[in-house]
């Protein structure tokens, strides 16, 4: 991840945020209306103290975990904010095993950053890997759930005054799923770097990069004994495990072998896809290619078996950016599957409405992010509805290549407005609520 020095960045990790906010007033913790009647029962509530002021159980096949700061802190705290993570994508099992997520921003965990500045983390590891939007959005309002139960049996820390909820990549689209179905649960979001605009273009992205690569590599590989498969017949477990040893495995060691031997196929490649590189790194651009391939060695049978077939048709797609385009065109592999307007409707269970009910909602995008483009973010813009309530969306624009590669500063910033905006939110909120 590139570094980078902005001033606001000193004072935010001067002082902790809830001293920051405290000229925000705002109404009292209220309750919500959406209870599993299952979630609700003290008695399902299994969990153990790993370390002083962290709880982890386990719910219906997913792990969970909540981390406060110390008691006495954050019952003194003048208003109490808990913030819910959902992670991103993670490899198929058994290629990684169902965890915690421990992931961190500029070398610090997510789980410090928040904590360290007065607020509640909690998360959840998703009762399983791959694309797992759907089933992600259900673990994350148990895991809302959940944690309302523990500050219910647990005398020594106060219920929260406020619950948010955000993540990045896939959990940025689980975050914006789980408040379009779940309004009244969540108070504030931030959905960083996410498929959020047009999912079904996303797919159409990953799956021109595997044919793409194929056109300009698929030769040589096999000429090595390894075939990366296809959108339309999935990948061969074996090359998921081989892809899997990493840069010293064999796999990816020949691969970086043919990008260094073939700089101008790489090139190509990534300009006939539309991927925003910076073209001046080398070791960017090899990056760029080696985490686009990831995905479609990793997830492409994992995508197909969750969409009931193939996702993806390039039959009457033009590619433009080689150097001889006529003949890409030619021989590049086209599909065309017949179920492809049947699996569409698969499809659509994973796009956003861009609905907004009274939900201050931060979008965080890096404008140079090569695997799920800025463009989204233009898009989910677009469709907010109603559009009265487009006040509610703050936008903040990474100047950044890479996925993800946001700085401490955004997340500040994206805060400081979920903050800022809670209190006129709640207001229109509690007139809704069921008591």
């Amino acid at each position: 991840m590139k570094t980078k020095k902005n001033p606001l960045l000193k004072s935010w990790r001067m002082a902790p945020l809830w001293v920051i906010f405290t000229f925000v007033f705002v109404v009292s913790c209220h309750e919500r209306a959406f209870w599993d009647p299952e979630t609700k029962n003290p008695h399902t509530l299994s969990y153990e103290e790993t370390a002083p002021g962290t709880f982890v159980g386990e719910y219906r096949g997913a792990k969970w975990q909540l981390s406060l700061p110390n008691s006495v802190i954050w019952n003194s705290l003048p208003q109490k904010y808990l913030l819910l993570y959902a992670h991103g994508i993670v490899d198929p099992v058994p290629y990684e095993p169902v965890k915690l997520p421990d992931d961190a921003i500029e070398g610090t965990s997510v789980e410090d950053i928040l904590k360290g500045n007065g607020f509640g983390y909690a998360s959840t590891s998703y009762r399983d890997n791959g694309l797992v939007v759907l089933e992600a959005v259900e673990d994350m309002k148990n895991l809302a759930d959940l944690t309302r139960l523990f500050f219910r049996v647990h005398p020594d820390y106060s219920a929260p005054d406020f619950l948010f909820i955000g993540g990045p990549s896939e959990g940025g689209l689980v975050t914006i799923k789980t408040i379009e179905k779940y309004p009244s649960l969540f108070d504030g979001a931030i959905s960083i770097c996410a498929p959020i605009g047009d999912f079904q273009k996303q797919l159409q992205y990953n799956g021109d990069f595997h044919v793409l690569f194929n056109y300009f590599f698929g030769a040589d590989l096999l000429a090595a004994g390894f075939d990366l498969g296809n959108p339309k017949d999935g990948v061969d477990p074996a090359i998921m495990g081989k892809w899997k040893e990493g840069k010293e495995g064999d796999l990816q060691k020949k691969i970086i072998s043919l990008m260094t031997d073939h700089p101008e196929r790489v090139f190509q490649l990534l300009n006939t896809v539309k991927a925003t590189v910076d073209f001046y790194n080398p070791i960017a651009v090899g990056t760029a290619v080696l985490e686009l391939l990831r995905f479609n060695i990793m997830m492409t049978n994992d995508v197909r078996i969750r969409m009931k077939g193939v996702p993806y048709n390039n039959k009457n797609t033009v590619y433009s950016g080689s150097l001889d385009d006529e003949t890409l065109n030619a021989e590049v592999q086209r599909i065309d599957e017949p179920d492809y307007h049947q699996v569409r409707n698969s499809i659509r269970k994973y796009e956003t409405s861009g609905k907004l009910i009274n939900m201050p909602l931060v979008t965080i995008h890096t404008t140079g992010d090569y695997i799920i483009p800025y463009w989204h973010d233009n898009l989910y813009a677009s469709k907010i509805f109603p559009a009265k309530n487009s006040y509610l969306h703050k936008r903040i624009e990474v100047d950044n290549f890479g996925h993800s590669t946001i700085f401490l500063e955004n997340i500040a910033e994206a805060l400081l407005f979920l903050i800022g905006s809670v209190n006129s939110v709640s207001e229109v909120q509690m007139d809704e609520m069921e008591y």
